[in-house]
């Protein structure tokens, strides 16, 4: 892909960016911005894109949805304002009006409310059967896009949920299938030249995990410099208040490669790559307090825990005085369960995130108690519910919270010319211009639909975020770069006895008992 091609699709993307932000229940527009993402090498935007398009070929077609009316209001104009151009118009995959016979009925088709579209007349068979070929358009795109991104068992789900509403065999979901099998008996012959390909399950056997970049989007506008004067000068007032003989500067600091061959030419310099660090500014005593901070932006997965719900600080024991009083800990009155170290935290929670996700009942066991091979991903998904339940509340964006905007991602750089092959397997992975974790290496993160897609989204919906009006602040993009700061900086790492997250994992956050600070 050319530099010219590649900045043609960023303008598009932009573009098509701003259409949604006026219409946010446009079908048509988010299958649009699938396809450029597809092409910019971000298959795993383009599902976040896709899935939400599915979700409102639901709701147009559900009288009883939550966005019904505003979706079918959208959908009606989207027909009417395409149908102007029937010679280049085209609705995915499936389906273009040009070849639709009915192509000098245009102007029958009305734009009013759902008793006037979906009633016995011709016209509603139409409109039904192009929100049907949308949806097919929906699981053609969320079945090609999962197996680029190697979640091939969500890919051959979403393939058979394609065939399965199709009419008649449709020969791109067939096509997908000896795709997605061809793929992993690809995989497991590498691993087993002796294996049968006729001894396993689709449905339970295609493996999940795959992988997306861990880039900086190149419409990201909320990162800052973290190695400017300015933004020094701030992190380092901050790290006054914490930790006062200290301050933050950037280091240059060795790349440590895993692969590095023992035959490299050791007389080089060895590369190198900045970071921040802490360094102290005064003598520090042995056993003396060297930091001491209260993060809000934290995260416990034990749903019966005696922890505060703030800053995830054990609770102290109830005070016993010689009248056998007590004196209770602050709690919320309208949340069960709810309660805090101190009037400190309770005040914090109050002003910074609480009121975002007080009285919502669903939210409590949400994430909680997970099996141990899920308890790592159910901590970054509390961290995003409690990212979030502070950007509400104070109605700041997500990632220009000052617990978020400087955390480190650890992310890839891309030039302008991203690759159209993301998968870690490709052996072309995307460039880049620098990175903080190293030079010239295309980074990316562990990836499946229901850790990325699906359960991020209900963690929304439980706390009562429109998805589609709220997509400034709950793009695909944003969720993925709060999950790689997480990431960055609280690895949640796992006890090979207890499997469940243990240890310290530095300045700047990491994962304490259970639970997760950053």
């Amino acid at each position: 892909m050319d530099d010219s091609h590649t900045l043609s699709l960023l303008e598009q993307r932009d573009i098509l960016t701003q259409q949604l932000l006026g219409r946010p229940y446009s079908t048509f527009t988010y299958i649009e911005r699938t396809r450029c993402y597809e092409e910019l090498g971000y298959p795993d935007l383009g599902t976040g894109d896709a899935y939400r398009a599915l979700l409102l070929t639901d709701e147009i077609s559900d009288d009883s949805g939550e966005y019904h009316e505003e979706a079918l209001e959208a959908f009606c104009e989207d027909v009417k304002s395409r149908l102007g151009d029937a010679s280049s118009l085209k609705f995915g995959t499936h389906f273009s009006i040009a070849q639709d016979e009915r192509v000098d009925e245009y102007h029958r088709i009305p734009a009013g409310p759902r008793e006037t579209i979906f009633d016995e007349s011709e016209d509603s068979t139409f409109l039904l059967s192009i929100i049907d070929q949308q949806r097919l358009n929906c699981f053609a795109l969320l079945s090609r896009l999962l197996s680029q991104l190697g979640c091939l068992r969500s890919a051959y789900d979403f393939m058979e949920r394609g065939l399965a509403a199709t009419p008649a065999q449709d020969m791109e979901f067939i096509l997908r299938r000896r795709e997605i099998i061809k793929k992993y008996n690809t995989m497991l012959l590498e691993k087993d030249p002796n294996w049968n390909d006729w001894d396993w399950n689709p449905k339970t056997d295609l493996p999940e995990q795959g992988h997306a970049r861990r880039d900086l989007y190149p419409w990201n506008h909320h990162e800052p410099d973290r190695f400017s004067e300015e933004n020094l000068s701030i992190l380092s007032e901050r790290i006054k208040r914490i930790a006062p003989k200290c301050e933050v500067r950037v280091t240059s600091l060795p790349i440590l490669e895993k692969t590095q061959s023992s035959t490299s030419n050791h007389s080089k310099t060895p590369a190198t790559n900045k970071q921040l660090g802490l360094f102290a500014t005064q003598d520090i005593a042995p056993g003396e307090t060297l930091l001491q901070e209260t993060s809000l932006l934290t995260a416990n997965n034990r749903l019966h825990d005696p922890l505060c719900d703030a800053c995830s600080a054990p609770l102290p024991p109830i005070n016993n005085n010689n009248n056998n009083n007590t004196s209770p800990l602050p709690s919320c009155p309208s949340c069960e369960d709810i309660i805090f170290c101190s009037p400190t935290c309770h005040s914090l929670a109050t002003s910074l995130y609480h009121p975002a996700v007080c009285g919502k009942p669903d939210l409590d066991a949400l994430a909680k108690d997970p099996s141990p091979l899920a308890a790592t991903n159910a901590l970054y998904l509390l961290l995003l519910g409690r990212a979030f339940a502070m950007s509400v509340t104070q109605q700041v964006h997500p990632l220009d919270l000052p617990e978020t905007s400087f955390l480190w991602g650890d992310f890839s750089f891309p030039s302008p010319s991203p690759s159209s092959s993301p998968p870690p397997s490709s052996s072309s992975p995307a460039t880049t211009t620098r990175s903080e974790g190293g030079e010239g290496k295309g980074k990316t993160l562990p990836w499946t639909f229901s850790d990325n897609i699906l359960a991020p989204l209900h963690l929304l919906q439980k706390m009562d975020l429109n998805i589609f009006t709220a997509l400034r602040s709950t793009e695909p993009w944003v969720l993925a770069t709060l999950v790689a700061k997480f990431r960055g900086v609280a690895s949640a790492r796992m006890d090979e006895r207890t499997r469940m997250p243990d240890g310290e994992e530095g300045v700047g956050g990491g994962s304490v008992g259970r639970g997760l600070y950053v």
